[in-house]
Order: C-alpha cells, then sequence, then structure tokens
C-alpha cells in the first residue's frame, strides 16, 4: 500500500511566511497538494512540527514530527513509524508546479526490486529527494542515518537501491523558496 506524505517544510525564513501557507491557484499549497493526492485515491497525510499544527485549518490528517529540526528526514521518520509497513510518496509542499502527472510518473516507474523510486534531472548528480516514493526496505538506512546524525536524505538514497527516472516536465520540481519563485 502507498500513502502520501505532503512535508510542510522548515521555517521558511527567504519565503516570510511558512511555504505550506503560500497561496497558488486560489488555495494554501498544503491544501491543493492535498486534494490533489486524494483525488488520485492516496490516503494523504501532512507532516507537520507541533507549531504548524496551530496554524492548519480543517480535517486533513496529520503527522507530527518525533524529531525536532532535523529536517525532511524527520517528517519521513514520523510517518515509518505510525506506518511501518507502508510505502511512503513524499512530497514537498513548495512543489508549486507539481500535477497529477507528476505523481503518475513516479507510480509508472514503480517497482519494489527497488527502495527507493525518485526524480533526477537530466544530467545531475543529485536525487529528487523530496518529491520520490519511498519502500519500507529503505527505511533501515532512514533510521541509521537518523542515529548517526546524519539527516541528508541524498545520503539515504546514495545508501539504498535507487530506480530514477527523468521527470517528462522539469518544471515540476522546481521549488518556491522565495515570494519571487511564486511568479515564475
Amino acid at each position: 500500500m502507498i500513502k502520501a506524505l505532503i512535508l510542510t517544510g522548515g521555517k521558511s525564513t527567504r519565503m516570510g511566511t511558512d511555504k505550506f501557507l503560500m497561496e497558488v491557484n486560489g488555495k494554501p499549497q498544503y491544501q491543493h497538494l492535498y486534494e490533489l493526492l486524494t483525488g488520485l485515491g492516496l490516503e494523504t497525510y501532512l507532516s507537520c512540527s507541533a507549531e504548524q499544527v496551530k496554524k492548519l485549518h480543517g480535517s486533513v490528517p496529520l503527522i507530527k514530527d518525533i524529531h525536532d529540526g532535523i529536517g525532511p528526514i524527520g517528517g519521513l521518520a514520523a510517518a515509518i513509524t505510525a506506518f511501518p509497513d507502508t510505502s511512503w510518496l513524499v512530497v514537498a509542499c513548495d512543489l508549486i508546479h507539481f500535477e497529477v502527472e507528476t505523481v503518475n510518473e513516479l507510480l509508472r516507474a514503480d517497482d519494489e526490486n527497488y527502495d527507493v523510486i525518485t526524480y533526477q534531472q537530466e544530467g545531475s548528480s543529485f536525487f529528487e529527494t523530496t518529491c520520490t516514493l519511498y519502500h519500507p526496505s529503505a527505511y533501515i538506512v532512514i533510521r541509521r542515518n537518523i542515529r548517526n546524525g546524519d539527516y541528508s536524505l541524498q545520503s539515504v538514497l546514495k545508501k539504498s537501491m535507487v530506480k530514477t527516472i527523468v521527470p517528462s516536465n522539469p518544471q515540476w520540481l522546481k521549488n518556491a523558496n522565495s515570494r519571487e519563485d511564486l511568479n515564475s
């Protein structure tokens, strides 16, 4: 079974406001992503800190961080602790060009012989770690990295069996880190 996890993001210093609350397509970004993912039939959760819980409205299912201040790996760790036998489609809340086909490409590429299915831009040596499908076989590496103080998801992927695909549309993976990025 695959569930979806929307990472609500960190401090959003450059954005000047919480990224998950930024308005995209006339609604908060977390709500847009939640509706898109649930519309695909995926049981979807928001990963958030205790502080972010206070800013969320409505009945969106939440998974609260169990590790403070360690970045995206912390949200994923909370999800795999809550549902250890589930594969997780992890999506960063600041992917403002994310669409249905972004998910469909990953799901078509799914192969449980791999720990992780992810995007990699053509010619890049970096994996896209926050628009990625993590299978339970990757969770040992995630837990070990956290125990060892290594909070890099790039590091997790480098130690895992990874299947990469090139996105049909590179814009899907563009992060909005500032207000200017919202207009590009």
